[in-house]
């Protein structure tokens, strides 16, 4: 059993991530999602569950001992049955729950069950890193786009992180292949699942399993992802991808580390900036949301 902590530096859906591979997550191995996102869960509200059981509920019941054993008594389930500590949708709540859970963390590892934690977005600088230290795999959220990537790049300077367990899932579409994203930003390239926003939403009422989601393109990369992850904790060799919305293949993975203090340079280096489309009168859109 083991432990993947899940974050992005930017907004592009981490919570999707994190709950597609829960829901895909291999059948014979228990799996666990955490959120313990500062900033709040979704879940509960998307999922129309209860305030509580919940992160709080479990704060309030460890006040005076935390017994790892509790976790389970306040969980929630998806429609698959997979087991949810939902976090509240509050961020003081949230960021109060975790101060009294510091003991959490450090026995995430130690559940009978692969432990999904939902970390939601980092600010710039080495944040996270009680969870990312004691994850045997931390995976990065990122849409391929460069405003992401260069936002990546300016997190990953100053983090002491070791990229050995860093791996990237780009989430859409972009003008960027997967083998000079990993190149330019020294972290490999784990997957690139679709933007599928109905699947998405439907994932919280419906399993994975159901006719009507099993063969959308969100549920089969994450399955692929989530297959590839549960045999990396499993201690099996690495697979080799095969195809879009997969996991890729070794050769989007770095072939030289990271330069410290290079990585915007880099990134910047290596594309252009986006084409911003002008109006027919000629001003500027808007809103580009890319």
């Amino acid at each position: 059993m083991g432990v993947v902590a899940l974050a992005s530096v930017r907004s592009c859906g981490v919570t999707t991530l994190a709950l597609a591979l829960a829901a895909t997550w291999p059948t014979q191995r228990r799996v666990l999602l955490v959120e313990l996102d500062p900033a709040g869960g979704t879940l509960a509200a998307a999922s129309g569950w209860p305030p509580e059981p919940s992160l709080v509920s479990l704060a309030a019941a460890a006040r005076r001992s935390f017994d790892p054993g509790l976790v389970w008594e306040h969980c929630q389930e998806l429609a698959g049955g997979v087991a949810v500590l939902a976090g509240p949708a509050s961020a003081d709540q949230a960021r109060s729950a975790l101060g009294m859970l510091v003991g959490l963390v450090g026995h995430l590892g130690t559940f009978d069950a692969d432990v999904l934690v939902d970390c939601g977005r980092l600010d710039p600088g080495p944040s996270g890193a009680g969870v990312f230290e004691g994850a045997d795999r931390v995976v990065l959220a990122a849409r391929p786009r460069l405003a992401d990537l260069y936002a990546l790049a300016t997190w990953r300077e100053p983090s002491p992180f070791d990229s050995g367990r860093l791996g990237l899932v780009l989430v859409g579409d972009g003008p960027y292949p997967d083998a000079e994203i990993a190149e330019a930003l020294g972290v490999e390239v784990l997957a690139r699942l679709p933007w599928d926003p109905d699947a998405a939403g439907a994932l919280v009422s419906v399993p994975a399993s159901a006719r009507e989601l099993r063969l959308s393109p969100l549920v089969r990369a994450a399955r692929s992802l989530a297959d590839q992850l549960a045999k990396e904790l499993a201690g099996a060799p690495p697979a080799v991808g095969c195809g879009s919305g997969e996991v890729l293949a070794a050769s989007t993975r770095p072939s030289r580390p990271s330069r410290p203090g290079a990585l915007r340079t880099r990134v910047l280096g290596a594309w252009r900036a986006e084409p911003v489309p002008r109006s027919p009168n000629g001003s500027m859109p808007e809103e580009v949301s890319q």
